[in-house]
């Protein structure tokens, strides 16, 4: 509904820029028109930044691996992000991405314990809009460590 509103919002701003570049008769009206798109885009821009533009499903899954890092980012919206290797032959770049939220002091400990570690990771997401702070659909909720 956001991104339709957002789209609705661009197509209203080009429609009244035309109008009043076109017509002098319909300047006033093209004008407002343009105004009124201009408004609705930025306002529906913001909302879709806070409260996110997808509506994604519920998600639930496990993956095991080998934590090779633990970082903390963000400056404003701050999280930790969690990088599995799934095999010895995954490289670098192709690392899956967890996050886990600041306020999870025990998991993030956990998690930090367990870098170098074979792992299974269970991570979920309700489902519904992620919005700026959210962790998205790779949400770790607990790890156990894998005998090896």
């Amino acid at each position: 509904m956001i991104i339709g509103l957002l789209i609705l919002g661009i197509i209203l701003a080009v429609i009244g820029w035309i109008i009043a570049e076109e017509s002098y008769d319909f300047e006033t009206g093209g004008i407002v028109i343009l105004w009124v798109g201009l408004l609705l885009s930025i306002i529906m821009f913001i909302i879709g930044c806070i409260h996110g533009f997808i509506n994604y499903p519920a998600t639930e899954g496990t993956h095991q691996g080998v934590i090779t890092a633990v970082d903390r980012e963000g400056v404003i919206f701050n999280h930790y992000r969690i990088y599995l290797k799934s095999s010895a032959y995954t490289t670098q770049g192709d690392e899956t991405e967890y996050c886990a939220y600041l306020e999870e002091t025990e998991l993030i400990k956990q998690l930090q314990e367990y870098v170098g570690k074979q792992v299974k990771l269970h991570y979920s997401h309700k489902g519904g809009y992620i919005g700026i702070k959210s962790c998205g659909t790779y949400h770790i909720d607990n790890v156990e460590l894998v005998e090896e």
